[in-house]
């Protein structure tokens, strides 16, 4: 018998056990064999699932329909190797404690939700893959290393609807919901795929890219970000010495600017912007960014380079006055390509205030 085929067989021969509300679910847990399918009627149910380290089937009557409540100070499920199955069910843990941690293995869901008082679901190993699944807490999801794939699926938190340390992660048609005291996405490490994701109403920022964080988006829908104490205006989308890359966004209701980086590398392209009190696009400290196909309307103005920042732009379509303010004696740059009306401005040297004409 080959080693594959030996590894699947307790997926195959597991038994089916049936747990009613009411029963030891650690005790349960502890009892079953690789393989089985732990199968969770509808109702209430109270305890943790315990520690899981096999291959494991848990199955609910349906999210809402089969709850579990892990008791104070205790997290809700942990997985720390195998192949782990979830589905039809909601997990809550309160507290700082998890509804889901995965500390290894590869564990999949669908049709889940995952409610802890500090996180949904941590991931610091191994993989998450999730459909279908609705995840909140003080972070919906923290992924610290490992990786995450979710699609179809939605996440809010107090701190963040995702937050990401290092590892990587696959969001697709992924919902985010504010308000949220430090952003919607929030990027520091790893590298991050973003693909038809809406972000509403999240707080200070829609996404934010920080440190080594990298992102590629596309299809990134942003609205609403608003003024956060200390008079932080609410950028849709911040850059923080982070890599990005943004294709085909829409930008609106932008309480400070549509994009603001500090830092890093930016491309723009097809990003339809609506600028606010800060701007629609600004680029601070020696930013390098290009910004190909985009649109900017509302308030100006469309480019604010400054601190040594450097922009390419062509074919843009600015709708806003003034379109460049440029800070020329710091070193900054804007180089102006084809499609590009307005003239290029720190030729001579100084501060340029370029208007359409």
């Amino acid at each position: 018998m080959t080693p594959a085929i030996s590894l699947l067989l307790p997926a195959f021969l597991g038994a089916t056990v049936e747990v009613a509300p009411g029963t030891d679910l650690t005790r349960a847990l502890e009892s079953s064999r690789p393989g089985d399918v732990i199968q969770l009627a509808a109702g209430p149910y109270t305890g943790s699932l315990g520690r899981v380290s096999t291959p494991l089937r848990i199955v609910g009557a349906g999210s809402g329909v089969t709850t579990v409540v892990a008791p104070e100070g205790e997290d809700g499920l942990v997985i720390e190797n195998g192949q782990v199955s979830l589905s039809g069910l909601t997990i809550v843990a309160s507290g700082p404690r998890a509804a889901l941690k995965v500390l290894g293995g590869e564990v999949s869901a669908e049709g889940v939700a995952m409610v802890g008082g500090a996180v949904g679901v941590f991931v610091q190993g191994g993989r998450f893959t999730a459909r279908d699944a609705d995840l909140s807490g003080g972070y919906g999801l923290l992924l610290r290393n490992g990786s995450v794939a979710l699609s179809g699926s939605r996440a809010r938190g107090g701190h963040a609807g995702i937050a990401q340390l290092g590892g990587r992660s696959e969001l697709v048609r992924v919902a985010i919901e504010g308000p949220s005291t430090e952003a919607g996405i929030t990027v520091s490490g790893g590298s991050a795929s973003l693909d038809d994701v809406v972000i509403r109403s999240p707080g200070p920022a829609g996404l934010s890219v920080a440190g080594s964080g990298r992102v590629e988006a596309r299809a990134l829908d942003v609205s609403g970000a608003s003024e956060a104490e200390g008079g932080i205006l609410g950028d849709c989308v911040q850059v923080r010495r982070g890599t990005l890359r943004l294709e085909s966004a829409v930008l609106t209701r932008c309480g400070g600017a549509a994009v603001e980086s500090l830092g890093g590398t930016l491309e723009l392209m097809g990003v339809d912007a609506t600028g606010g009190e800060a701007g629609c696009l600004v680029f601070l400290d020696r930013v390098r960014a290009r910004v190909d196909g985009s649109r900017c309307t509302k308030h100006g103005p469309a480019v604010v380079a400054a601190s040594g920042a450097e922009v390419m732009a062509t074919m843009n379509h600015w709708l806003v006055d003034p379109i460049l303010w440029v800070e020329c004696a710091s070193g900054a740059r804007v180089h102006l390509g084809v499609g590009e009306t307005a003239r290029e401005p720190c030729q001579p040297s100084g501060v340029s205030l370029d208007k359409p004409r």
